[in-house]
């Protein structure tokens, strides 16, 4: 039997905002775990208490980019538009129907006059990491960094070719290490001087604050990087910093690593990070702050000067280097260069090894590669960091630039990463307790078989 409706969008309901929001609401779970009454007392140097218009609720306006950034919109006057019938966002903002709504420029003027030289987006940040670790969601002990590009609001075709004098940054306390061994040997030590380097770079006409990123097997063009840090028990985000997209990664990776302690006073006792933060600089800070790190794995020189190398062995006692084809040795004459490798030589100089003077510290870190406490990290790596990004990317709209500079995209990142925790947080407060399905069990066995046969085929390889 055909049923037609008839036109009932004219008739009278009566029921509640309460009635019509599902019980299973992400914004339901997220208001109920999550206290954003801090707001008002982070925001309360910024208005004026005895002059002006009434504003509209500060943790209104705040919620409103917490719903852009949780439901992906992708830009603030359509997620104004769906608030004014959305029956959940309203009821999360406690605007009730028959009431208005914000204007979608409203955010974007308080932004500009009242918001854009605070630090009110890093503390809202600051404040939803510390929920978490009331809640204790958060270890802070094992953490894991990478970088993702974000395309910047440019054209990758408009730009102008400039030509950039930097000052390359100097290793001082490398410079004074060599110079110590030189003057062990009686010889002069060396004088080191700030290099200035000239670089042709790219600058977008569109977004000058953006920056040309081209790597091998990835898109190019004007993008922006964000250096994220997340934690390794329910992988909450802890820091998002943001810089040009043709900052290298290792860059600011010891100035946030230092960051997120002094804020949130964590002792970090482990860090997987890829291989593309293998510099001299993260290994002693690693090493001197007493810290299990693993390196993603990078190889050094020609297929031709590994094997060769492979034939001699190092022996630390003698500070040697032992001949395995031709039994010979191969000692150090006190002859170091000014990157700090010492050269070892046969009695007759034909053959020649190169050692650096932190050469133990790969041997350090390879031996923590290795491990089974290393193999395990790293894949966490892979499972937290990167799972993140692309959580950020799918599912809240961070694929794309919508701002232009530095400060405002930082800010707006700021906010994406507190929306991305609180849900994090939310839905593990709501799962505890709560019986896994069939369908997680049957998952959390495929992961752990997988595991398994990773490790199996490493041992074999190996």
């Amino acid at each position: 039997m055909i049923t037609i409706n008839k036109n009932i969008q004219s008739e009278i309901l009566m029921t509640t905002m309460e009635e019509l929001v599902p019980k299973d609401s992400l914004f339901r779970k997220i208001d109920k775990y999550i206290d954003f009454t801090f707001i008002y007392e982070k925001v309360k140097n910024l208005y004026c208490e005895d002059n002006g218009r009434p504003s509209i609720d500060p943790v209104v306006l705040f919620k409103i980019v917490f719903i852009q950034a949780l439901d992906g919109i992708k830009s603030m006057r359509q997620t104004c538009k769906k608030i004014k019938v959305d029956a959940e966002y309203r009821w999360f903002l406690g605007i009730p129907f028959g009431q208005d709504t914000p204007h979608f420029s409203t955010f974007s003027k308080n932004y500009e006059r009242r918001f854009k030289k605070s630090n009110i987006f890093e503390e809202i940040f600051i404040e939803i990491v510390k929920q978490a670790i009331k809640y204790n969601l958060i270890d802070g002990t094992t953490f894991y960094t990478d970088s993702t590009h974000k395309k910047a609001n440019a054209n990758k075709n408009k730009y102008d070719d400039e030509i950039v004098k930097e000052v390359k940054e100097r290793r001082k306390w490398l410079e004074e290490e060599i110079n110590e061994e030189r003057k062990k040997q009686g010889k002069k030590p060396f004088e080191y001087k700030d290099k200035i380097e000239e670089k042709h770079i790219k600058v977008s006409k569109t977004d000058k604050e953006s920056g040309y990123y081209h790597r091998d097997n990835k898109e190019k063009g004007f993008m922006y990087l964000d250096h994220r840090t997340v934690d390794d028990k329910c992988n909450i985000i802890v820091d998002a910093y943001i810089t040009k997209g043709n900052v290298h990664d290792s860059g600011p990776f010891i100035q946030r690593a230092e960051y997120i302690k002094r804020t949130f006073g964590f002792i970090i006792k482990k860090y997987g990070v890829d291989s593309g933060y293998l510099t001299l600089d993260t290994k002693k800070y690693f090493i001197e702050n007493n810290i299990f790190g693993v390196f993603g794995y990078r190889r050094y020189g020609t297929p031709e000067s590994r094997k060769e190398k492979s034939n001699y062995q190092y022996v630390k006692e003698q500070d040697v280097y032992y001949d395995k084809k031709d039994a010979e040795i191969l000692e150090y004459k006190g002859t170091i260069d000014r990157q700090g490798y010492k050269k070892y030589e046969n009695t007759d100089k034909t053959k020649i090894i190169r050692r650096h003077i932190h050469e133990e510290w790969n041997e350090i870190f390879r031996e923590n590669r290795l491990s089974k406490e290393g193999k395990e990290l790293y894949q966490k790596r892979k499972e937290h960091v990167e799972r993140s990004f692309a959580d950020s990317k799918q599912n809240h709209g961070y694929r794309y630039a919508m701002y232009k500079g530095i400060l405002k995209n930082q800010h707006y990142t700021w906010l994406i990463c507190a929306a991305q925790n609180m849900k994090n947080i939310a839905i593990k407060n709501d799962n505890v307790g709560k019986k896994p399905n069939t369908l997680s069990l049957i998952g959390n066995i495929f992961i752990k078989i997988n595991k398994n046969f990773t490790n199996f085929k490493e041992k074999v390889y190996l």
